[in-house]
């Protein structure tokens, strides 16, 4: 009678650490992405700690688009499309006449419909700006960013029809 007492409480604490356990790494997977006021930066957090994606320092956009508004905004969009599960590709794409980063379901398509990110300045390099996300001195201690084109095998960064796309599930594998 007392093992089978000491068996179900302890089949009653091993439950609740499994839920315990899953609920913290929901928590984190929701919790990816996020606005480091300190930083003033768009940040995802990886085994190594938290890195910093875009730093926001221009102050010369219009109200209300302060560095602090844009951070939450961007750093909003990039949880939302990550928790939702089209954060697959991102690629520099015009909208609204303006040079910006969105979302693509594949390498090679376009832009998901309301899959902006993040809106830059007219006469911004948006491949560029992409480019240099992943350019980082923080980076270098994970090894190369291997790149390639549309027929070879699947990397971080790849080029389609003179198009720049990251694998944003290969970036993030790649940065833990």
């Amino acid at each position: 009678m007392k093992r089978n007492l000491i068996a179900q409480i302890m089949l009653g604490l091993s439950l609740n650490a499994i839920a315990i356990a899953t609920g913290v790494e929901s928590a984190v997977a929701n919790d990816r992405f996020a606005c480091d006021t300190n930083q003033m930066s768009t940040t995802v957090m990886t085994e190594r700690g938290s890195i910093p994606l875009i730093r926001w320092t221009d102050r010369s956009f219009p109200p209300p688009f302060t560095p602090e508004q844009r951070c939450q905004i961007v750093s909003n969009r990039f949880k939302q499309f990550h928790n939702n599960g089209t954060l697959k590709y991102i690629k520099a794409e015009t909208i609204n006449n303006l040079p910006a980063l969105c979302v693509a379901a594949y390498k090679g398509g376009s832009c998901l419909p309301d899959g902006l990110l993040v809106t830059f300045k007219p006469g911004t390099d948006a491949n560029r700006a992409l480019v240099q996300i992943l350019d980082r001195r923080v980076w270098a201690a994970s090894g190369p960013i291997h790149l390639s084109s549309a027929d070879k095998p699947e990397s971080v960064v790849s080029q389609v029809n003179g198009e720049t796309y990251v694998n944003m599930e290969l970036f993030l594998n790649w940065s833990e």
